[in-house]
């Protein structure tokens, strides 16, 4: 059945051709998919060493020949060992939600406007004390070390120098305080999640405020690791010399050496509720972020426990395969929170598929605050570390900017009253 939306960017079309461009666009990334080996690089049948060595001899690609979020995606998958590759672009199970969280932004259609002034844009917001150089940051994504050699304040250093956010994972290679005392006027957030030991989470938090950082970003859509099936066949595991440097206080040594989804059985809470989030907002005066929400009854709960933002996010797709991709689910999420809870004017952020600078501007034309990306973040980083991550972020800064002058709009604000006017998303049948 399809679910319209009436906004006025968007005008309507036939759900044949909907269904058309839904087929290419699935073979497209199919065409992508990491499933056979026959659509990999030959290096993914060397060895790691083998492969750094040869790497360590190529020169990297000149800017000019990668000039979109894909470009990136592509050659890193050449670099990368299939391991990693693997661990940082599968899904869980069969992907479907994987691929949906792309799909449905190109379902979207804009509906510019005409003979308007965009010779001057006001592109800056401002989100938790921090100002942003365009509604965008850097998702919390784990193990930056395993891309390359900068790790986490190589893509930190060049999320600040850029001018936006960067989000640091609990699963960092790289200790919190290490990212800070390399960059310490970059504006920064902390992912967390909410172990069975809640005396070592405290100190996680305290770390964080310790040292700065602005946010808390709270995992709420984990009670239990998803199946990624790939993780299994790699049989994953950290790559010698890397550890996950905020846990080793509550790691051992045996543990370090088992695969993450045995290690996470043990140390993920499952009895996690809406108590746990009181307490966290009891032991920290930072504003409080749950990342995963996926429908509007929670994002309402969010609004009333108190909550300085959500996520729409489906972990990247990690969690349940065959939940709803995030912007199916974004209007009504805003509708829910602005117009039916206390807390109206509760930050709103998305995750997941964003690949182009029109999905940017179609996520906040549906109401969002902010956006995260993941995934090209990590591409960037393995293609050309730091100077990757910067230019990645570039290249999506400059997509967004001809996105904004090309629908004629000149400021979030007037995306925002554009979208509530009057256009239509169309949805394809599941």
């Amino acid at each position: 059945q399809n679910n319209n939306i009436n906004m006025p960017l968007f005008s309507s079309s036939s759900s044949q051709k909907s269904s058309s461009q839904s087929r290419r666009h699935t073979n497209k990334s199919r065409s992508m998919a990491p499933s056979t080996a026959t659509k990999r690089s030959s290096s993914h049948t060397l060895n790691d060493k083998q492969r750094d060595r040869l790497l360590s001899h190529r020169p990297a690609p000149q800017p000019h020949h990668l000039i979109s979020v894909d470009d990136y995606h592509n050659e890193a998958r050449r670099r990368l060992s299939k391991m990693v590759y693997d661990y940082y672009r599968s899904g869980s199970d069969d992907m479907h939600t994987l691929r949906w969280n792309q799909e449905e932004f190109s379902r979207i259609r804009l509906k510019p406007r005409i003979l308007k002034d965009v010779s001057k844009l006001h592109l800056e917001t401002d989100l938790f004390g921090c100002r942003l150089k365009f509604p965008l940051i850097v998702a919390p994504t784990a193990m930056h070390r395993m891309a390359h050699a900068d790790g986490e304040i190589g893509s930190s250093k060049a999320t600040t120098e850029f001018g936006t956010a960067f989000c640091l994972s609990t699963l960092a290679t790289t200790k919190i305080q290490d990212v800070r005392e390399n960059n310490p006027h970059g504006d920064l957030f902390y992912q967390l999640y909410v172990l069975k030991d809640r005396e070592f989470t405290k100190r996680m938090v305290q770390e964080a405020e310790k040292h700065n950082f602005k946010a808390i970003f709270v995992t709420v859509d984990a009670p239990r690791l998803g199946n990624r099936e790939p993780d299994h066949k790699n049989r994953f595991h950290l790559p010698q010399g890397l550890s996950l440097e905020n846990l080793l206080s509550n790691l051992d040594e045996k543990n370090m050496e088992s695969s993450l989804s045995a290690y996470f059985a043990n140390q993920i809470d499952a009895s996690l509720t809406w108590k746990d989030i009181d307490w966290l907002r009891s032991i920290t005066n930072l504003p409080i972020v749950l990342k995963g929400i996926q429908c509007a009854e929670d994002a309402v709960l969010a609004a009333e426990h108190g909550c300085d933002g959500i996520v729409i996010s489906n972990h990247g797709a990690r969690q349940l395969d065959s939940a709803v991709s995030t912007v199916e689910i974004l209007a009504e999420v805003v509708d829910a929170v602005r117009k039916h809870s206390k807390n109206a004017d509760m930050k709103i952020l998305i995750d997941g598929g964003i690949r182009r600078g029109t999905s940017i501007l179609k996520a906040l034309a549906l109401g969002a605050d902010c956006v995260l990306v993941g995934r090209p973040v990590l591409w960037g980083l393995s293609v050309a570390g730091s100077e990757g991550v910067r230019r990645v972020l570039e290249i999506l800064y400059d997509e967004y900017v001809l996105a904004m002058q090309l629908v004629g709009a000149t400021s979030l604000t007037e995306l925002k009253q554009m979208g509530k006017k009057g256009m239509t998303v169309i949805r394809s049948k599941m």
